[in-house]
């Protein structure tokens, strides 16, 4: 009975801490256009945005997907680190004093949990 409830329990804490490794977080902080941004409210003209690029502050951790929001219209995914057509196509329905919302920012080594604003200008 020992052993069976010993096994029990080494297998709920294995598959516990495999679950935890796959949602790890990533160490890097994000950069945007080479600057440091935990959680930043920035303002762009809307050339600047369409030139922005997201990266980490360690090489070895590259952005590898991120989400945008632009008020009113529905969340785009974006698979690298600059917007693709259909976040571009996104930023042209914004208006000046939107706020648009970069979320969801996934590396190849985790998840950066922070998120950026731009109001753009």
């Amino acid at each position: 009975m020992r052993i069976l409830v010993l096994s029990l329990f080494l297998c709920l804490n294995f598959f516990t801490s495999q679950a935890q490794s796959n949602t790890k977080t990533s160490d890097a902080i994000l950069l945007v256009n080479g600057k440091e941004c935990n959680k930043c409210t920035l303002e762009l003209t809307r050339e600047q945005l369409k030139k922005m690029t997201l990266t980490t502050n360690n090489e070895s951790v590259k952005i590898a997907s991120f989400k945008l929001k632009v008020s009113g219209y529905p969340t785009i995914y974006v698979k690298g680190h600059k917007f693709n057509h259909r976040g571009l196509s996104a930023l042209k329905k914004a208006s000046i004093g939107d706020r648009i919302h970069v979320f969801g920012i996934d590396t190849n080594k985790g998840v950066i949990k922070t998120s950026v604003i731009v109001k753009l200008k």
